[in-house]
């Protein structure tokens, strides 16, 4: 059994439709909902081959490049400009929808400030328990 074959309901109903029944029974909020379901999506997608691994983008990336003369030898100028391209896309500089699709949040809010936020408010709101 592929792995695509788990998310696309042809041999049983699909791992991923599971995964969403279950999720319409959960007591979920929107975001998370949303969160959940870009996840999924792009686990389809990449079990389908329609978002690249890894592996097969950087073989590409090295087949397109101007440099390679198709030999299966890799020079370093071509082995430079993958490291620096995928330095920029791990740091966020560049996206690269071959490789991660094209998924954007429903909030603007980094997870991390947004984290903070909410600890401030519980601990605002255990401040007003106490003093009552």
């Amino acid at each position: 059994m592929l792995l695509c074959s788990l998310g696309d309901g042809h041999e049983f109903p699909g791992l991923v439709p599971l995964i969403r029944q279950f999720l319409d029974g959960a007591d979920l909020d929107v975001d998370t909902r949303c969160t959940i379901s870009q996840y999924l999506t792009f686990i389809q997608q990449r079990a389908s081959g329609e978002i690249f691994t890894l592996a097969h983008w950087m073989r590409q990336y090295v087949q397109d490049h101007p440099k390679y003369e198709k030999d299966s030898h890799v020079p370093d100028e071509i082995t430079y400009d993958l490291l620096k391209i995928m330095d920029e896309i791990s740091r966020g500089e560049k996206h690269c929808p071959k490789l991660l699709g094209e998924f954007r949040s429903k909030t603007d809010h980094k997870i991390p400030s947004a984290v903070r936020r909410a600890e401030e408010a519980l601990a605002v709101a255990f401040a007003k328990r106490k003093t009552q």
